[in-house]
């Protein structure tokens, strides 16, 4: 694994300098050695780049958007320092350190046991202000303000940690020559607290949108748009569908199968079997053994699935009554009722209850702008799982109307087999948090193919196929014989916008 040498810390300057000489290791800047490939150097300078900072700016803070980023961007980290006037240090043409002159101990916080970096009154100040270039030092105006919606969207509070923010913002402000900036950002806080005017002042939609209370979550939508642009650059050919009775049927019980399996409600192929073909309950598992069976009645319905709503309206009524018929067995879920609790994933917050028809009413608007096919059943899908509507189901009911997307379209649907759980959350996780769609694109353009290139008239030979491929098996199982299948589905996708 490739290191990072600095003279007087690691060895004395003579001893690194004959290391160099004699070709053990390579100078990159004054006081600074490596034993890295040249392949390997600019990786191993980005992502270490905080110990190249401390050694050559030892009382250094990370400011400014690197204060949020946390890594270079385009090879740029800026820095904070006492010093008297702006500076910057090029390391070997990769990295780039802009050392601004200001306070390294007022309003910072620690990231690493080493460094600290700007806390967040302070972070909003610097990325207030003015800066030129292709990449710039600052965030800007529209960052700040979405940063500071999602603070005042917060339930219970928001409001007096904004009050809170600008007050500390305040005195930092006057103490260190940020008074220009501390202006914006209070015009901008009293504009989302309805104290000041909106027009004139704000220049995020999202943040236009808070300051006017619009009832719906605006980052989604944000990000729902994001992703139907992506889409709308994609070129993902169409896979027809041509219907047979038995196929059909097949299909349909290896959709639910699965669609149950990943999100916990694991059985036996055979067992599942019994569940669908013979109106059989597993043991004392009926509520699970009714999961399987709800959906299994959802998407064979042929003439249903083919069926998609055209308004807003009608698509709020059909998820609630997919809903209801899906999780009829679970009283305890509210069948049917949108969610009145907030309700996570980890560290992730789906849609506050309060917004959630307005943005399903939202998305469902932007996803009539998306392609049909394979590209707005995506869109369809990550909308319902983004909101996560109810109190549980949403995954599965998020695949089900996927589906019902494709098949209204004359296309084929497709499963997320067991071994593929994994790409599939990663997929999710990286539209979710990142607003990177690249990955979940791919991910259900392979699925599509996989499943269209099952045989699904002979339910063995169909169930054959599977089990060859993998498909059931649990990730760490199956990974490695299924990924040789699916990686002949090549997909180019469009560059990455944001």
């Amino acid at each position: 694994m490739p290191n990072l040498y600095f003279s007087n810390q690691t060895e004395s300057a003579k001893d690194l300098a004959k290391k160099a000489k004699s070709g053990l290791i390579a100078r990159v800047h004054q006081g600074i050695y490596t034993d890295a490939k040249p392949s390997e150097l600019e990786s191993l300078l980005l992502s270490r780049w905080y110990e190249v900072v401390k050694y050559l700016q030892p009382d250094a803070i990370a400011s400014h958007r690197t204060a949020h980023e946390l890594q270079p961007k385009g090879g740029l980290v800026v820095v904070t320092s006492n010093i008297k006037q702006q500076r910057k240090i090029h390391v070997a043409q990769v990295l780039t350190i802009d050392i601004q002159p200001g306070s390294t101990s007022d309003l910072t916080e620690p990231f690493l046991p080493t460094m600290h970096r700007s806390a967040p009154s302070r972070l909003f100040l610097e990325n207030l202000s003015l800066s030129r270039g292709a990449l710039t030092k600052s965030l800007g105006q529209e960052w700040v303000e979405e940063r500071l919606s999602i603070v005042m969207r917060r339930t219970g509070g928001g409001e007096n940690e904004l009050n809170h923010i600008r007050d500390v913002a305040r005195n930092f402000a006057n103490e260190n020559g940020f008074n220009k900036e501390f202006g914006k950002l209070n015009e901008i806080i009293s504009s989302l607290l309805n104290t000041n005017s909106i027009e004139g002042t704000l220049k995020s939609s999202v943040a236009i949108a808070t300051a006017k209370r619009e009832p719906y979550d605006v980052i989604r939508i944000e990000r729902f748009q994001a992703l139907a642009d992506f889409l709308n650059r994609c070129v993902l050919p169409e896979i027809p569908y041509t219907y047979t009775k038995p196929g059909w049927k097949h299909l349909a019980f290896f959709e639910s199968y699965f669609s149950n399996f990943i999100e916990g409600t694991e059985f036996q192929i055979d067992e599942a079997e019994a569940i669908v073909f013979l109106n059989e309950s597993v043991g004392d598992r009926h509520q699970d053994s009714h999961d399987v069976s709800a959906v299994f009645q959802q998407v064979s319905e042929y003439q249903e699935m083919s069926s998609f709503p055209e308004t807003a309206e009608e698509f709020l009524q059909e998820l609630q009554r997919r809903h209801f018929d899906m999780m009829l067995e679970r009283k305890d879920k509210n069948p049917g009722v949108f969610k009145s609790k907030v309700n996570r994933a980890g560290t992730s917050t789906f849609v506050l209850p309060e917004d959630v028809i307005g943005t399903l009413t939202k998305g469902f608007e932007i996803y009539q702008t998306v392609k049909f096919g394979l590209e707005s059943a995506i869109f369809m899908q990550f909308l319902v799982s983004e909101c996560h509507p109810f109190d549980d189901g949403n995954g599965r009911l998020s695949r089900i109307m996927m589906n019902s997307v494709l098949h209204s379209n004359d296309q084929y649907k497709l499963i997320v087999p067991t071994v593929h759980r994994d790409s599939y959350l990663n997929g999710l996780r990286r539209a979710s948090r990142e607003n990177k769609f690249s990955t979940l694109v791919k991910v259900f353009y392979q699925l599509q193919r996989y499943t269209a290139s099952i045989d699904w008239v002979i339910y063995g030979d169909a169930r054959d196929a599977l089990e060859s491929d993998g498909a059931h098996l649990l990730p760490d199982e199956g990974t490695p014989t299924f990924n040789k299948v699916i990686r002949n589905f090549k997909l180019t996708l469009p560059p990455e916008l944001n």
